[in-house]
């Protein structure tokens, strides 16, 4: 049995064969990363339960997301370059999507804010 240390909760689980679970500490803001399971050895002696089935903790993933600098739907932001919305204008994301050139590669994504403009999402930051 695995004893995952006190204040850290799981924010992601990724993985084929070789599943990796993240786990977020947000007073400390640390990270760990544990392989919760391995398919590739018949044996389950690699295999952690416990660590497996443990739920997403969705708040703590927000604060996860947030400390590695990623912006969510909801957001309240602050547009600090770009030419087409003023830099300054504070608003919230309404969506997140992406920009394709004509041969389907993501080229950028755009945030969709609440007062009807769009931008580049490396154009926004996030305000308290």
């Amino acid at each position: 049995m695995y004893k995952l240390p006190e204040g850290f909760y799981k924010v992601k689980q990724e993985g084929g064969t070789y599943i990796v679970a993240t786990f977020f500490n947000p007073i400390t803001c640390e990270i760990l990363r544990k392989c919760v399971r391995d398919y590739d050895y018949n044996d389950c002696s690699r295999d952690i339960d416990e660590l497996y089935y443990m739920p997403i903790d969705e708040e703590v993933r927000v604060k996860y997301m947030h400390f590695n600098g990623i912006l969510l739907v909801g957001d309240r932001i602050e547009v600090v370059k770009g030419r087409k919305v003023p830099i300054g204008t504070i608003a919230i994301i309404n969506d997140i999507r992406p920009y394709k050139d004509r041969y389907g590669r993501v080229q950028a994504y755009y945030a969709y804010l609440s007062n009807g403009m769009k931008t580049n999402i490396n154009n926004c930051v996030l305000t308290k």
